[in-house]
């Protein structure tokens, strides 16, 4: 007899049932920890991780929020069509600072080092612009006498190497993955997918990377350790088709991909079994994310995941408890 899914350890109700297009845990100066969500409505509303209920409601603008990262003073939102928005994070709340307006009709979500505090944004043709949390543009990445064409930024992950190289992953809209060298802005290395990639993520320590797209695979790629070469390592077939975010744990040991049906997969980077389906959401998952730090009221390291159903999903799986 098959096993049954575990529950969540909650699920939360987004406000007026507006579907969740993007998450962010917060964790905050005197344990104050909450968890980000960017809405189809233009809102984030952010909930207490104590309490599981809105304690702050932020209106960015009227479209929905594809993206958001929170660093200890700042909140930085990416609405469909291209408008990016630094948020100071003051006594009263949170007020807008920068406004970065690319025009930029597509899906692909902005990736930022917090450590430099630099932003790298998808751009038409091709193109990645860099600005910095003031919303300067410092420069931008965009290949030269590349063919065939490459399409539009569809996904974007930032990698610092052990040798202290900062580099940018950037899959496109014709279905390449090309590794840049953020220094110098060559690219370093490019790998052709089976498709048009649209959530890629890498841990540095396995080596390792997962590609979701629109297809039933999942594709594992590898970068090498001396050359930074790409190559294609495996693929991993899922029942239904569709994509929206690969995520891997900062541990290493498990990455998750939320689909278009709904359903979380789990994935042991070890054995690249699939450990679990996750049925909770009734329509399209479009974020997960991970907590970088354990949330106090249930001691754990929680994965949230977010979808078109307004739902917000918090578990604790796979986690060695001390």
């Amino acid at each position: 007899m098959a096993l049954l899914p575990p529950d969540p350890v909650y699920t939360i109700r987004n406000v007026d049932n507006s579907p969740v297009y993007s998450l962010a845990f917060s964790f905050l100066p005197g344990g104050l920890e909450r968890l980000l969500a960017g809405s189809k409505n233009g809102f984030v509303y952010a909930y207490n991780l104590q309490t599981n209920r809105v304690q702050q409601k932020i209106q960015v603008g009227q479209a929905p929020i594809l993206h958001l990262i929170h660093t200890d003073s700042q909140l930085i939102t990416q609405e469909k069509g291209g408008k990016f928005k630094i948020f100071s994070l003051t006594n009263s709340g949170y007020k807008e600072e920068h406004v970065i307006d690319m025009d930029y009709p597509g899906f692909c979500r902005f990736e930022a080092n917090t450590k430099l505090k630099m932003l790298y944004v998808p751009d038409r043709e091709s193109s990645i612009a860099i600005y910095n949390f003031s919303g300067e543009k410092m420069g931008s990445l965009k290949p030269e006498n590349v063919s065939p064409k490459l399409g539009d930024p569809m996904c974007i992950k930032y990698v610092e190497f052990f040798c202290d190289k900062s580099c940018l992953l950037v899959g496109y809209e014709a279905g390449w993955l090309l590794l840049w060298d953020l220094n110098t802005s060559q690219i370093i290395s490019k790998l052709q997918t089976k498709e048009c990639p649209m959530s890629v993520d890498f841990h540095i320590e396995q080596q390792k990377g997962v590609i979701g797209n629109a297809s039933d695979v999942v594709q594992i790629f590898s970068i090498g350790r001396k050359d930074l070469s790409l190559a294609h390592k495996t693929d991993v077939t899922i029942k239904n088709p569709g994509v929206n975010k690969v995520q891997s744990r900062m541990d290493g040991k498990v990455f998750v991909a939320g689909g278009w049906d709904g359903h979380i997969r789990i994935f042991s980077w070890f054995s690249l079994r699939q450990l679990v389906v996750l049925t909770e959401h009734r329509q399209a998952v479009q974020d997960v994310v991970y907590s970088t730090q354990k949330v106090s009221f249930w001691n754990a390291n929680i994965m949230a995941a977010g979808g078109l159903d307004g739902a917000i999903t918090l578990w604790d799986l796979y986690n060695n408890k001390q």
